[in-house]
């Protein structure tokens, strides 16, 4: 395999439990990882989710949204606590998910097929993917959910129920050594894979001054990244993992062409 990433050091965010296959990625193409989550992930309204399923699985929702990998395992142990049968979940006429990520979990850990995964990952483009309908739309996502989704669907004449499956959270500071490479330059690239992350690194940072490629999961977290005064070099297309670490690698040759950032 290509040693596409050999010398470069690339900082991930991601929670622990999701940390894991973008650090293999990053390591199979010849860089080093350094994990350094900025969000906890903390369970949600629990009883909502039980609620949740008992609907979709009475068939008395028109449709289950899911907007993340997290929202699914949230979902699946919703699913085993109550002792659902996760077939009974096909009594939905519609699971939308935001994008193969979501989509490969939803199979992975309950054996069922997403109906509707639009081709570009964001909220809004399930949103506009989804057709006019009526009936209840439960949305299993954070507790720091974009409301487009709710806007979108309440005006295709869905009654919007949201689930928070699970709450993120700041950590409360970055481990010193990473801070240290931060300034020092000895980080290359920092990789954003959601908007939540952004806002957390920027606090965490806190003013100090650092310097590396910024590299976007997509066009939201871009976004983020803009309005909180950072330079994206780097967006994923698709707005996923494999997205990611082609973006990852493109910033990698940026700098190595010397088109750097901070210049």
């Amino acid at each position: 395999m290509s040693a596409v990433l050999s010398g470069r050091r690339v900082l991930v965010l991601r929670a622990p439990a999701q940390a894991t296959a973008l650090s293999d990625r990053v390591r199979e193409l010849g860089g080093e990882p350094v994990e350094a989550p900025v969000l906890r992930i903390e369970p949600g309204d629990l009883p909502a989710l039980d609620e949740a399923v008992g609907q979709a699985a009475s068939g008395s929702a028109a449709l289950l949204g899911l907007t993340s990998p997290n929202g699914v395992d949230a979902l699946a142990d919703a699913v085993a606590r109550t002792g659902t049968d996760p077939a009974a979940l096909r009594r939905v006429p519609m699971i939308a998910c935001v994008g193969r990520g979501t989509a490969g979990r939803l199979t992975e850990r309950l054996g069922l097929d997403a109906d509707l995964v639009p081709a570009t990952a964001t909220t809004q483009a399930l949103g506009e993917a989804i057709p006019a309908g009526h009936g209840r739309a439960l949305l299993v996502r954070a507790d720091r959910a974009n409301p487009v989704l709710d806007e979108l669907l309440a005006a295709r004449g869905y009654t919007c129920v949201p689930v928070t499956a699970y709450r993120t959270r700041f950590v409360e500071r970055l481990p010193d050594p990473v801070l240290a490479d931060l300034e020092a330059g000895r980080i290359d690239v920092v990789a954003f894979g959601s908007s939540s992350s952004v806002e957390a690194f920027t606090s965490l940072l806190a003013g100090r001054p650092w310097r590396a490629a910024v590299v976007s999961i997509g066009p939201v977290t871009s976004a983020t990244c803009r309005e909180l005064g950072l330079a994206v070099t780097r967006e994923a297309d698709p707005h996923d993992l494999d997205g990611l670490v082609d973006a990852i690698v493109r910033a990698a040759g940026d700098l190595d062409r010397g088109d750097l950032p901070w210049e």
